[in-house]
């Protein structure tokens, strides 16, 4: 319900309670596809958080919001400051408007095109994150500049001739209407039945705009729903109602974020379960054969004294020997030899077998009782885990299993979480170390032979990598200036109208030995002059 059109539309009536003639301080990104807006209004500051992540888009007002002390980046800067005057919802289509002073915000939800974007009063444009290479920004300006936006509640007339009156004529005529609306009405049995399903909506509609919120969750499932109190269409086992959807909406972020942190260990958990406690049962019903057929160290001590009895018989190179069974009526019995070896030595292994095997069965069943022992712990932890009802019991859960948080990095690729980040024109990924052990990971250990590298000629600074992913395909002049930028931004250079980067590929680079933390030799190097800057087209992607 969160991605409705109707929701956002009650979402952008209360916020502007909040939000009207507020001033905007600073706009930053401290986290991929997230962006944050700082208000401040009668010395009350408030944030508003926006989600661009088309599979979790949101907008929400948060009272407060705890700002990195590191790795956030400016947005959107040539606006600030700005007074918002309030915000708007397109007519019929999930764009959400920002009117300011100096121009407007669109927050747009489209799939892979949703984003906010920026246009000035001189209708310059700019994005949070950059655009598909199909987006015509020409299109949009022309698309915006037709649009009716309002800023009250969409009182929606719905109009279809009477024959047409159906799910499916009307999803195509208001597409806007989303699934939440149409499903809720399709369950309500009563105005269902009587054949005309436009005055379902309409009261559908109505509740959005005045019924208290709900999220229900289900922490087994780690569902979440949010909706209203009136609606059919709800389940759990747990709800709690709000009486504003600003609230609720910042409660279900919340809650949703923590039922994923849940599932995520449940799932951890789960499959450490079914992996150690296969394993165990394999081992116990291994085990258990093995006791139950006995042991056969008596039979293999009768053969060995009969053999030791009839030595005389026994000649090197003989495969089997038959001799009298003096345990049973002196009854011939063969006995396998081992050809290769003499007389006494085959008595002797007869023996050894005898011994071994016993050794062998009193082992087995000590390691039964063990193996026993551990799945009985297991499964009791199991009944445990069947039964918590919080993350709290999950963390425990791992402590004693001594499952690890998070999985040690092994894989080159994966450490690129622990360096700055950014991606220049949607497609060039450049890594910036963050101190010199850092570099020295992100150089000796990440960088491949012909990723580009970048450092600031003659001051400190950090070490940058330009991943290459296709060496058949040249990079761009203007892709490596703009990398050679956010080298020399990362450096002491920082406050340098211009600045020397040297640059080459990897495999040109060396570390010595004795060489200090962070320190390299170039065997040849390029230089470019830039200045320093996080140039247009580059988004920072943090994973702190």
């Amino acid at each position: 319900m969160f991605k409705n059109y109707f929701f956002l539309n009650r979402l952008i009536v209360e916020a502007n309670k909040a939000l009207q003639h507020s001033k905007i301080t600073s706009i930053f990104s401290q986290e991929k596809d997230k962006l944050i807006i700082e208000t401040e209004r009668n010395h009350v500051n408030r944030f508003i958080e926006a989600s661009v992540n088309p599979g979790f888009p949101y907008l929400v007002i948060k009272d407060a919001f705890n700002r990195a002390k590191k790795n956030t980046i400016k947005i959107f800067e040539t606006i600030l400051p700005a007074v918002i005057f309030e915000l708007r919802i397109a007519v019929s289509d999930r764009v959400i408007k920002i009117c300011l002073d100096k121009g407007d915000i669109y927050f747009i939800i489209r799939g892979k095109y949703t984003n906010l974007i920026l246009l000035d009063k001189s209708e310059s444009i700019d994005f949070f994150k950059n655009m598909p290479k199909d987006f015509s920004e020409d299109s949009f300006k022309e698309e915006i500049n037709h649009t009716d936006f309002i800023s009250n509640f969409n009182r929606l007339e719905l109009h279809l001739p009477p024959d047409k009156v159906n799910f499916e004529n009307l999803q195509a005529k208001y597409p806007f209407l989303g699934k939440e609306i149409l499903n809720e009405a399709k369950v309500r049995p009563n105005e269902k039945e009587s054949g005309n399903i436009i005055p379902s909506i309409r009261k559908i509609i109505k509740e959005v705009e005045t019924e208290k919120p709900v999220v229900i969750s289900d922490w087994k499932s780690s569902q979440l729903i949010l909706s209203f109190t009136s609606f059919h269409t709800i389940q759990g086992d747990k709800s709690e109602i709000f009486e504003d959807v600003v609230s609720a909406l910042n409660y279900f972020i919340g809650k949703r974020y923590y039922l994923e942190d849940a599932f995520e260990r449940r799932k951890n958990i789960q499959k450490y379960l079914d992996r150690e406690l296969g394993k165990l049962s394999n081992k116990l019903n291994n085990l258990k054969a093995l006791i139950e057929r006995g042991t056969r160290s008596d039979e293999y001590q009768k053969l060995g004294n009969l053999l030791l009895i009839n030595m005389k018989e026994i000649r090197t190179g003989l495969k089997e020997v038959e001799v009298p069974d003096i345990y049973s009526d002196n009854q011939l019995v063969k006995i396998k030899l081992d050809p290769s070896l003499s007389a006494r030595k085959n008595v002797d292994r007869y023996f050894d077998k005898a011994k071994d095997d016993k050794i062998k069965f009193e082992k087995a069943k000590e390691l039964f009782k063990n193996v026993e022992a551990q799945f009985k712990k297991l499964k009791s932890i199991e009944e445990k885990f069947v039964s918590a009802n919080q993350i709290g019991n999950y963390l425990d859960i791992m402590k004693e299993l001594k499952i690890k948080e998070h999985i040690q990095i092994s894989k080159p690729d994966d450490l690129q979480t622990k360096f700055k980040h950014y991606i220049i024109e949607g497609k060039y990924n450049l890594f910036v170390g963050k101190d010199s052990k850092n570099n020295d990971m992100l150089t000796t250990k990440f960088a491949k032979q012909n990723d580009y590298w970048f450092h600031a000629r003659g001051v400190s600074g950090s070490h940058a990598v330009l991943r290459v992913e296709n060496n058949k395909e040249a990079v761009p002049k203007n892709i490596l200036k703009k990398a050679a930028a956010i080298s020399a931004y990362h450096s002491k250079a920082k406050t340098s109208s211009l600045a020397p980067v040297s640059y080459t590929f990897k495999k040109y680079v060396v570390k010595k030995k004795g060489m200090e933390p962070g320190k390299v030799a170039m065997l040849k190097e390029d230089v470019l002059l830039v200045k320093p800057e996080i140039p247009a087209g580059c988004e920072f992607v943090s994973f702190d």
